[in-house]
């Protein structure tokens, strides 16, 4: 709410505004030259630059008044506001605190999850093409001496970020492969169906080596 000097400096404003408008349509009738715009405008330009002054001073008084009733409010409002802040921070740091600790769980779950057997690490053929359940993807085959594990994993995610889609008892799976274009594909028995492992690579030298560790 405005104070009273704010309130007067805008009326004298505003009154200079009229004023002097008034004034400038009577000046330019004055005589029998008729309607005399310069004359108008003098007095129309000088309203608005006198009316603006003081609506410029009002406004100014009245934002000074404003911020003295804030620096003059209560110490126990302000008080109670920092209190609610802090509350509602230590809220949302304690939301944060548990999801970041429920996903460093997670990524802990999943690093444990898809980190291969101490046996597998001669057996460990990366940057293939696989084909498993008609599903195009980019992986590895992780080979032990008694299954084969599917894993996905991309060129660009690491090793805690690898996925095993499947894992195949070497029992299962056929002692032979057929080729179809780049692809070398094997049967194996999953319950009662018969799927197949399809997979490529780049290296020819892997071919042969996956074949000897699938046998």
């Amino acid at each position: 709410m405005r104070n009273t000097v704010s309130t007067c400096l805008l009326g004298i404003g505003v009154f200079l505004f009229a004023a002097g408008f008034i004034t400038g349509i009577v000046a330019a009738q004055e005589g029998d030259g008729g309607f005399r715009f310069i004359v108008a405008l003098y007095w129309w330009l000088s309203a608005i630059i006198a009316g603006f002054f003081f609506i410029g001073l009002s406004e100014i008084v009245h934002l000074l008044q404003r911020l003295l009733d804030k620096s003059a409010a209560p110490p126990s409002a302000s008080a109670e506001s920092l209190k609610r802040e802090g509350e509602i921070s230590s809220e949302i740091t304690g939301t944060n605190g548990t999801a970041a600790s429920r996903e460093k769980t997670a990524a802990t779950s999943n690093a444990s999850e898809a980190q291969p057997p101490s046996e597998v690490s001669e057996g460990k053929i990366k940057d293939l093409t696989l084909v498993l359940d008609g599903e195009r993807f980019k992986g590895q085959l992780w080979i032990t001496a008694s299954e084969v594990q599917v894993v996905k994993r991309s060129a660009f995610q690491s090793e805690s970020e690898a996925q095993i889609v499947k894992v195949i008892n070497k029992s299962d799976l056929s002692s032979d492969y057929e080729r179809i274009k780049d692809y070398f594909v094997y049967s194996f028995k999953e319950g009662s169906r018969i799927q197949k492992l399809e997979f490529k690579t780049h290296n020819l030298y892997d071919y042969e080596r996956i074949v000897n560790l699938l046998k």
